[in-house]
């Protein structure tokens, strides 16, 4: 056996070991949804579609621009299957409210990018500098000015 041959049997068991865990994983999403009744029809049929043709070929897609040669999913099947864990893993830990929306209360998703504490910023506002134009610009009392007047310093050319 040379290398090419030992290379090409350990690629193959790669891609059926990633294919047992794609399987693995689906099947698991699948429970999951049923247990928390919360699967629909096309989610339902996604993974069914998918581990018919991971059982059948090894692989869930053909077309080698869509993800890697020895990957079992797709870029797109993995974004699927990781929502479906989101959703999952969001069942779990709000008990369903927040996924199907029964408190309204609470936002669904929460932005990372949001101010997490109270506070506020001291900033400016253009609008408040600005006069209205039946209102007279208030001016400040200014003092008088004072007569000029010429001192002499001592220390320059003698």
């Amino acid at each position: 056996m040379d290398d090419a041959e030992k290379a090409k049997i350990k690629a193959d068991k790669a891609r059926i070991r990633k294919a047992r865990t794609a399987q693995r994983k689906l099947k698991k999403a699948r429970a999951d949804l049923e247990s928390l009744g919360e699967i629909t029809d096309w989610e339902d049929e996604f993974i069914a579609s998918v581990d018919e043709r991971l059982d059948k070929y090894g692989s869930a897609f053909a077309d080698p621009s869509l993800g890697g040669f020895s990957e079992a999913l797709s870029n797109r099947q993995k974004q699927v299957l990781a929502q479906m864990r989101r959703k999952i893993r969001d069942l779990k830990r709000d008990g369903g409210k927040q996924a199907r929306g029964d408190d309204p209360a609470k936002p669904k998703w929460r932005s990372s990018f949001k101010n997490k504490s109270n506070y506020k910023p001291r900033v400016r506002h253009i609008e408040d500098d600005m006069h209205d134009e039946t209102e007279e610009p208030k001016t400040e009392a200014q003092p008088k000015p004072k007569k000029p007047f010429l001192k002499i310093i001592d220390g320059g050319k003698r």
